[in-house]
């Protein structure tokens, strides 16, 4: 059948139809008389198919490789498909979810933090008073010419007079955590959070906390994890109050 035949059978356009035997996902025959292209009618299922995998946003590859690959190997990529339309559509809730948010306080942002391998120590000190402790397991780290990524405090329990609590440090995967007997490694998973900026006195950052968590019981938003004090970087003059989220509560 000729290329405007099976478009109307396929409901493809007769460009993207083109474009796909470009690529060898379809083929045709040339007509000696007309030179018109001509595509065999069992071409119409697969045409759908590929129009299907290309509405999903499969790339233009992998549908080359699902076309070749046997039937387990098809089931496998079609799970890795299914996952990764499944983290796209994630990623889009979440920033719906935020633009929709109620959010007086414009410094609150939202961000996707990549997973990192972490050392964490225990410590204990007064709140917004760590910065005795960071800088001495510092300085450990320093010693063995371990490069530090980023810093990290997390609460675990206490008042405002006594914090017991965890600093890490973001380091390369295959740093070696045995140098640190009284410490353990965590590899921190990548995940989406909300953010607050401080650069204020520290012996305040308890409002920070409070002002995320706030905006975070307004407008339902689910924890995924440990609010933490990120310091950027082998810094200790600025933090972000940071909240890792994955579900979305309904707003009501």
């Amino acid at each position: 059948m000729t290329i405007q035949v099976f478009s109307i059978q396929t409901g493809i356009p007769k460009s993207t139809l083109r474009f796909y035997e470009e690529k060898h996902l379809l083929k045709s025959v040339r007509e000696e008389s007309s030179n018109y292209r001509m595509y065999a009618e069992d071409q119409i299922p697969l045409a759908k198919l590929i129009a299907s995998l290309r509405a999903a946003k499969v790339p233009i590859r992998d549908i080359q490789l699902y076309l070749e690959a046997n039937e387990n190997s098809r089931k496998q990529m079609k799970k890795k498909w299914i996952q990764t339309i499944k983290e796209n559509q994630r990623q889009l809730e979440v920033s719906l979810r935020y633009l929709e948010s109620d959010n007086e306080k414009e410094e609150i942002y939202m961000f996707e933090k990549t997973g990192e391998k972490v050392i964490w120590f225990e410590a204990e000190s007064a709140a917004g008073q760590f910065s005795r402790e960071f800088v001495f397991r510092r300085e450990q780290m320093k010693q063995h010419y371990i490069p530090i990524n980023n810093m990290y405090l997390r609460y675990i329990s206490g008042n405002r007079n006594q914090v017991k609590a965890e600093i890490g440090f973001g380091v390369s995967r295959e740093i070696n955590t045995a140098l640190f007997p009284d410490a353990f490694s965590e590899k921190m998973r990548g995940s989406f959070c909300v953010g607050l900026p401080f650069n204020e006195d520290f012996s305040k950052i308890e409002r920070a906390y409070r002002s995320l968590m706030d905006y975070c019981v307004t407008n339902s938003w689910t924890p995924a994890g440990s609010i933490l004090e990120w310091y950027r970087g082998d810094q200790m003059e600025t933090a972000d109050i940071i909240m890792p989220v994955s579900y979305i509560g309904a707003k009501q």
